[in-house]
């Protein structure tokens, strides 16, 4: 069910039409949503529902076994319960296939003939958002921030809900749970923010993610050797905003659906290239996943109070990169983000232990210091869309040729629109936050004729940009 089909607009019609008539009627509302979360995930793949829930009833089962537990023991086995089921059917679809390979050319790098059988398991699409979403849960109800609930049926819909499921904000229990036993009050203008933030959820996913894929990221990466250096640093310039705005357009619509249903989502990006530092960038990127690694990762393994605080570092980033993909290229990934947060951390402890500011004060210094981590962030991303480590290698090594290799192609017709797009993309990210908050706020206090002429209107642009509905970059994990 792609979200930019007339499937998804007549689903969340309907959806919403039930959610209000059932407003009132607590019980009848949960099922509805329920019964529409699971519907919309079977559209996706029938096969993988059953994974959904089991992943929902190991552990709604473990945070009731963990509050019922009268020993630290029993806690620690309901945990264990928990960990083992969540991440071993998650290592199993999404990293035995790599293991396996892994083995192989271990193997035969020794000498031995190794010829082991890949297994063709189809990754379950959101697997990671809500193995993580559940997981926290029951890690939350082990270190006592949060009470298990009673309700099967909350839990499964905190769960499954239809705008998290597939690519997050990945929500805390304490965050949703709440909202289904105590409803929000029923509010016109968190409806009209919701349809503000849909809107500019599908203006970023297909005028602009869209089309620099089209028209820059894909060609570039499909055969980088037939580029210049100079088009190829472009498209790796154009992957960054293209990522950023497809996975914030994404959670741009799952929040904008929320409001529109009555719930409200954590936001899940500031700005974040606007950075001033690789540990900043990850303070303002993809908050919501950012935020479970460190605060059941970093903070499991010691954080900075035990063991060795950049070891910590280390293995955090390493999980980071690998959550995002098997391969050797994403662990890559990991250990230069982590090496580049370390950095940042032994920066940080000698500027205050000579009594200097821990961040740049001049803007000259600000803007040098968002200048370069942009670069290792955007440089980075090369390990990120390689389908693996030998495709990054390539293309790295394209992009080091001489600059006057097909240098021609850098003037091709095709990469106007591109061009055009990537510019505006970095306008919109740099303009101050308080022109977008006046604009929406001008379309809300616009006559409602005046409203959907400029909705029909921005419906008809999305179609001209739009290239045949592309899955969001984030479904894949």
């Amino acid at each position: 069910m792609s979200f930019q089909s007339l499937h998804f607009l007549l689903f969340l019609c309907v959806v919403f039409a039930l959610n209000r008539h059932f407003l009132q009627r607590l019980d009848a509302r949960k099922n509805v949503l329920l019964a529409a979360s699971y519907y919309f995930y079977m559209c996706w793949d029938w096969r993988y529902a059953g994974l959904l829930l089991l992943m929902s009833a190991v552990n709604f089962v473990a945070g009731r076994g963990i509050e019922d537990s009268a020993t630290p023991r029993g806690r620690k086995r309901w945990l264990a319960f928990a960990l083992a089921v969540s991440l071993g059917v998650l290592a199993c679809f999404k990293y035995l296939n790599f293991f396996i390979d892994s083995a192989a050319r271990l193997a035969a790098s020794f000498g031995f003939e190794a010829d082991l059988p890949v297994l063709q398991l189809l990754l379950p699409v959101g697997i990671s958002f809500f193995t993580f979403q559940s997981l926290s849960y029951t890690l939350d109800i082990f270190r006592g921030r949060e009470r298990a609930t009673a309700s099967f049926r909350d839990f499964a819909l905190f769960v499954a809900f239809f705008p998290t499921v597939l690519s997050g904000p990945i929500t805390r229990a304490r965050q949703f749970l709440p909202q289904l036993e105590q409803p929000l009050p029923d509010s016109r203008e968190r409806a009209e923010e919701g349809l503000v933030l849909i809107l500019r959820g599908f203006v970023k996913k297909m005028a602009f993610a869209d089309v620099l894929a089209v028209q820059l990221v894909n060609p570039a990466f499909a055969s980088p050797a037939d580029y210049s250096p100079l088009f190829l640093l472009v498209a790796v310039y154009a992957f960054t905003f293209q990522l950023y705005m497809d996975l914030s357009g994404y959670t741009d619509i799952a929040r904008g659906v929320a409001k529109l249903l009555g719930f409200e989502l954590p936001a899940n990006f500031d700005r974040p290239y606007q950075a001033l530092s690789v540990s900043n960038f990850w303070q303002r990127w993809h908050t919501s996943m950012s935020g479970f690694f460190r605060d059941y990762l970093y903070f499991g393994v010691g954080g900075s109070r035990h063991g060795n605080v950049y070891v910590n570092l280390y293995i955090t980033f390493i999980a980071i990169g690998c959550w995002h993909g098997a391969g050797w290229n994403f662990v890559l990934y990991g250990v230069i983000h982590g090496s580049c947060v370390c950095f940042d951390r032994w920066r940080r402890g000698r500027r205050e232990a000579r009594g200097l500011p821990a961040e740049p004060q001049g803007a000259a210094a600000r803007l040098v210091a968002m200048l370069l981590t942009f670069q290792v962030v955007a440089l980075s991303r090369i390990l990120f869309r390689a389908p693996d480590l030998d495709s990054a290698a390539a293309y790295v090594a394209a992009m080091l040729q001489p600059l006057a290799a097909g240098a021609a192609h850098l003037s091709a017709p095709f990469t106007a629109v591109g061009l055009a797009t990537l510019l505006v993309a970095v306008l919109l990210h740099y303009l101050p936050p308080r022109l977008f908050e006046h604009a929406a706020r001008g379309y809300l206090r616009a006559p409602v004729v005046l409203q959907g002429g400029a909705l029909a209107g921005l419906a008809l642009v999305l179609l001209a940009f739009s290239s045949g509905g592309a899955s969001f970059i984030y479904f894949q994990f």
